[in-house]
């Protein structure tokens, strides 16, 4: 936009700034950056003439498009904090309508006036752009009423006829002032009781989708199932607002300690979690990022709401999976994303954000209820049959997470580990056996179990470990090692005299003696703590032969 046209906007005259913002609008669609505007003060005076048009109610006809143009220009984080201003946030505001919501103390009584949709929505577009690319803009924002305006409107929804729209970015900026900004999160988790609210629209909207048995068969359910199946729209109002409670809840995820409020908000929560972890969406893509979403969630929540994710089943009900009396789908989902991200992680770069939160999530459920553990460890570590390859070799979820025990990513390593290891109750015999020792080596030498037994956890009595008859059959011929059986090999020594040994023997100590003194290798016995202690000589070893760890 030149000099000449921004003149034209700053006077006023409507036939003049309609044809101007037409094509404003219609060539800067697609456009985030504005570096022509940096010229002569243009910048500023673009802003200035377009919010001087807004604030002048005879031209409330082009109000829409004056808040379209800003949308546009709030795009490009040039010089934006040195241009807005309060005055500016609050016309955006009032212009959402986000104002209209804050004395409504009865919820049954509907805001004194309804925003017009393409107003609000561009206005709600535009404080999007602001609060993202502008630390000053989040500022104004937390200075002024705003949160308590986005909050009253969570209890008022049914009365605006373009709800989904408003929702959708209601959420968006929820979601980026609870993320950049500390004290409006405070203030809405603890003055507003925004977790409450939250998940109050969650539940409407799952009340509100459809139960469709044929489009939930055709979405990867049981056809006559009675799982909610979600509209896009839908989907992504939830996964907005999952990403906001992940926001409030996200302090709380190093301390389990729950006060009588948070227990509260938290019984409520895990019922809606489970229900849309069975949900059903158009597409594979929403799904999974559905589920993303609520495993960012259950990151945050204490072990001990777990149990709540696999309810009791009633009578006529029908879940496809069950266990222990228990309804398991919310578990499978769980399983059932572990094995998507692991089919997308390629590289390490990758592991740590694809699957640190669902290995963690598992790995509370896993601890924290004994059905959930039970049942997980019948799909992950279902009875070895075929032991001819590696523990790491093949496509299985065991396969693929052993392979993940050598990974050069601690954080990742030490979680898989520690998964497989409750799954085995911790027990080394059971842990080797399942993944061998020379992977799961690390884990056990950092918890000073490399001479066997078990971890301080006390578990369950029975057994669980019933040993199929392939198994039993190939044990006698399984290197606990690498986990598998291992070719007949030719005795090396075979044709030797007592001297040559000898000799190959001492040959291999000297060899061992080289790397050491130079600082190759560092060899280790295991002390009596469990854990590698350094040897100054190889021949210490001989006088204290390893420990095979015992089932």
């Amino acid at each position: 936009m030149n000099e000449e046209e921004i003149k034209v906007l700053s006077i006023g005259d409507k036939s003049g700034v309609i044809q101007i913002l037409k094509k404003f609008l219609n060539d800067n669609e697609n456009v985030f950056t504005f570096p022509n505007l940096s010229m002569n003060n243009n910048r500023v005076s673009l802003w200035a003439a377009l919010f001087q048009l807004i604030q002048e109610p005879s031209l409330e006809s082009v109000h829409a498009m004056c808040l379209s143009a800003l949308r546009i220009l709030s795009r490009d984080k040039l010089e934006v904090d040195a241009i807005v201003c309060e005055k500016w946030i609050i016309t955006l505001i009032e212009k959402a309508g986000l104002f209209n919501f804050l004395n409504i103390d009865d919820e049954t009584k509907p805001a004194e006036r309804i925003p017009k949709k393409e107003e609000a929505i561009e206005a709600l577009k535009c404080l999007c752009n602001l609060a993202l690319n502008s630390e000053v803009s989040r500022a104004l924002c937390a200075h002024t009423s705003i949160a308590q305006g986005l909050v009253a409107r969570l209890r008022s929804y049914k009365d605006i006829p373009y709800k989904d729209d408003i929702m959708l970015f209601d959420m968006k900026l929820l979601f980026i002032l609870t993320a950049l900004r500390q004290d409006i999160s405070a203030k809405i988790k603890s003055e507003l009781h925004g977790m409450d609210y939250l998940i109050s629209c969650l539940n409407e909207i799952i009340t509100e989708a459809s139960v469709d048995p044929d489009v939930a068969g055709a979405c990867g359910g049981v056809t006559g199932d009675s799982h909610c199946f979600l509209q896009d729209n839908q989907q992504a109002i939830i996964c907005e607002i999952l990403k906001i409670q992940f926001n409030l809840t996200l302090q709380n995820s190093l301390d389990d300690q729950v006060d009588e409020e948070e227990e509260a908000i938290y019984l409520r929560l895990m019922p809606v979690l489970t229900t849309l972890l069975s949900a059903h969406v158009s597409s594979e893509q929403k799904l999974h990022e559905l589920r993303n979403n609520i495993v960012n969630v259950l990151v945050s929540v204490p072990s001990k709401f777990y149990p709540y994710l696999t309810p009791d089943y009633n009578e006529g009900e029908k879940p496809q999976y069950v266990y222990d009396t228990k309804n398991m789908e919310s578990l499978q989902s769980l399983i059932q994303f572990l094995l998507h991200r692991l089919t997308i992680t390629t590289s390490t770069s990758n592991q740590n954000e694809y699957l640190c939160p669902i290995l963690t999530v598992l790995n509370k459920s896993a601890r924290s209820c004994r059905a959930h553990r039970k049942y997980l460890r019948q799909e992950v570590l279902p009875p070895l049959r075929d032991v001819s390859s590696p523990p790491e070799k093949g496509s299985t979820l065991r396969n693929q997470l052993c392979r993940l025990l050598t990974t050069p990513i601690t954080a990742i390593r030490d979680l898989v580990a520690e998964f497989l290891f409750i799954l085995c109750k911790e027990k080394v015999g059971r842990m080797v056996k399942y993944t061998g020792f020379g992977n799961a080596a690390g884990h056990l030498a950092q918890k000073g179990l490399l001479s066997g037994g078990r971890g301080p956890v006390v578990y369950s009595s029975s057994s669980e470990d019933s040993d199929t008859e392939e198994y039993l059959e190939a044990q006698p011929h399984i290197d606990p090692v690498v986990g598998c059986t291992r070719p007949p090999r030719v005795n090396p020594f075979e044709g030797m005299t007592e001297e040559q040994k000898e000799y190959e023997a001492m040959k291999l100590v000297n060899l061992f003696d080289k790397m050491v003194s130079t600082g190759v290798v560092k060899p280790a016995r295991v002390g009596p703590d469990g854990r590698p202690q350094p040897v100054e000589h190889v021949l210490e070893m001989r006088e204290h032969p390893p420990n095979r760890p015992q089932s």
